[in-house]
């Protein structure tokens, strides 16, 4: 999945969310955690055994009033971690990680100014700095390889999605906003995106045009259909806008034309749940990542008559909890940990046994992961 600026920030909810637990004098987690021990160097990873349930994860143990380096980790399902670049503290905030090329050979970052993109060379750690054509901001790769760039302009109120080279070329247009913003998830093979639109999401072709429309009943216009990720290889899920509560609700929509049919009922505002942005169905349950107060992320059990129950994950503190992707039984989450930085942390989490798999976890003071990108999947969470 890849979105534009209008959601919103994660560092914003995560802020608001330590601010109202400093307020109650909620305890932090245990600071003697440190993350960024025993990672084992670039030179010994097992590259032909990279796959599902792989992650490539940014750390740092710097803190508001100090800074730290940042690390690139390549982190294993089973927790052990290969460092592959780091930034010196003296260069202050380290460019943002937003995605990892379907190869498997390549880290994109966003720059510290419009258009500047960075790429990391994972196999040699070469790092390549360039701006996209037009001052577009990159979003992500092209599937299922990663040959392109994916990235948006925008251009007054009309945003524009292109494809472009890997430095920095416009290749070609592929699709412009109904509205001021745009966004777009990619079939497993590449060859198709389900772009957002204002009644409904569009099937575009990867060559360029629009393949069809897919409407999404009782959609308002003002607020439209942003695709989450393809459920399946025939669908597509997406959070739709109601006209008359304007709360986000998930839609299974296929990329046949077939009606679309609801994953979750309509929320309101007078419940907890302020809508549903993205679901996992495992073997014990239907999962979502849904909208909670001051810009929090909530993590749902959705139960059978359409009711929510809310997950609580151990160890964390349970105020803004983001599902990154799911693997088998378990769910990948990065969750507040502490609230002196805020810190981050990043954990499996089987919500089925309440198992826990711990792979970064950060002291209390410090800022902890400051972004994930799994292997690609279609478990893969909408980009935050």
């Amino acid at each position: 999945m890849f979105t534009n600026v209008w959601r919103r920030g994660r560092f914003a909810a995560l802020i608001g969310a330590c601010v109202a637990v400093l307020a109650t004098g909620a305890a932090a987690t245990d600071a003697a955690a440190a993350s960024a021990a025993a990672a084992q160097p670039q030179a010994r990873v097992p590259w032909k055994a990279v796959g599902p349930g792989w992650e490539l994860a940014q750390y740092t143990n710097g803190a508001p009033t100090t800074h730290a380096p940042t690390t690139l980790y390549l982190v294993s399902p089973a927790g052990t971690r290969y460092s592959l670049y780091t930034w010196r503290a003296s260069a202050g905030f380290a460019p943002g990680l937003i995605a990892w090329s379907g190869d498997k050979t390549r880290a994109l970052f966003n720059g510290n100014s419009q258009g500047q993109v960075a790429q990391l060379d994972l196999l040699t750690g070469t790092m390549t700095r360039f701006r996209l054509a037009g001052l577009a901001y990159a979003i992500g790769y092209t599937r299922p390889d990663g040959l392109n760039i994916l990235g948006v302009r925008i251009a007054g109120q009309v945003a524009t999605l292109a494809r472009y080279s890997l430095t920095g070329k416009l290749v070609k247009v592929l699709a412009t906003s109904d509205g001021y913003s745009i966004s777009g998830a990619y079939s497993a093979d590449g060859t198709t995106l389900a772009v957002s639109g204002t009644t409904g999401l569009r099937l575009i072709s990867n060559a360029g045009g629009v393949i069809r429309r897919l409407p999404v009943p009782g959609t308002d216009p003002n607020m439209g259909c942003w695709p989450s990720r393809w459920w399946n290889a025939g669908a597509v899920l997406s959070e739709c806008f109601d006209k008359k509560y304007d709360i986000p609700r998930l839609w299974l929509v296929p990329a046949s034309g077939a009606k679309p049919v609801a994953l979750t009922p309509q929320r309101t505002s007078a419940g907890g749940d302020y809508g549903d942005i993205d679901g996992w169905r495992l073997a014990s349950g239907l999962y979502l990542q849904s909208l909670g107060a001051c810009g929090t992320l909530e993590f749902n059990k959705q139960n059978a008559n359409g009711s929510i129950t809310p997950v609580k994950v151990p160890g964390t503190l349970n105020l803004s909890t983001r599902i990154v992707t799911a693997y088998g039984p378990w769910l990948l989450v990065d969750a507040i940990t502490g609230c002196d930085a805020p810190s981050q942390s990043l954990l499996w989490f089987n919500p089925g046994t309440r198992a826990e798999r711990w792979l970064l976890r950060a002291p209390a003071s410090a800022f902890g992961v400051q972004a994930v990108v799994p292997y690609y999947s279609l478990a893969d969470a909408l980009y935050l």
